[in-house]
């Protein structure tokens, strides 16, 4: 056998593992979006829709930041509160969120402040402070980056009321405002969180 043959012969059976594993990929999808489908039609006829705490840890202002956080007072869900943490009291996020806030006063929103956190990751001693706080024992966390849609907590919650289910996550896609270097970081954003599903 020659070089030539083996690299062929590699090179042919690498290509027919990596159409296989297209294809069952392909295969997976079609199957999601279809239960996917079949749930959104029966979104209408939702039953399950507890109480629920949404926590928002915020540090500064940053693009979007306004309509990132009214998407989550425009939720179609009949009983939620949103909180709001802040390393500081003078911190612009809080002053964005008591601004949206405002503007929805029939959502509860409450804004808190933890101080430094003696921990090393500041974002998780937030969600700690809020989780002390949280009025409801379904508690959905999201970055101050997310904008989503009206039927966002409805659909997030859902699952839980099989008891089977403790937890649940769900992708995003990174959306680029302007610039390759951008667009670069959305598509990682993108790719990062799906790969890790």
């Amino acid at each position: 056998m020659t070089f030539g043959h083996i690299l062929s012969v590699t090179l042919g059976a690498l290509a027919v593992l990596g159409v296989t594993t297209s294809t069952v990929y392909s295969l997976m999808v079609a199957a999601a979006v279809a239960q996917f489908r079949r749930r959104a039609a029966g979104a209408g006829t939702r039953t399950y829709m507890p109480p629920v705490s949404v926590l928002k840890p915020l540090h500064g202002d940053e693009p979007d930041l306004k309509e990132n956080l009214a998407s989550f007072f425009q939720q179609d869900y009949p009983e939620y509160e949103i909180l709001f943490c802040a390393r500081h009291v003078s911190d612009p996020g809080l002053k964005v969120a008591r601004c949206v806030a405002a503007r929805f006063p029939q959502v509860k929103a409450r804004m808190l402040v933890c101080g430094e956190p003696p921990w090393p990751n500041a974002r998780t001693f937030s969600l700690e402070a809020m989780r002390r706080e949280a009025r409801y024992s379904i508690l959905v966390a999201s970055d101050s980056d997310v904008r989503v849609g009206p039927d966002y907590l409805a659909s997030v919650v859902e699952p839980l009321s099989n008891p089977k289910v403790g937890m649940v996550t769900c992708l995003y896609r990174g959306v680029a405002r302007r610039g390759v270097w951008a667009h670069l970081e959305a598509m990682g954003m993108s790719v990062e969180m799906s790969s890790k599903g």
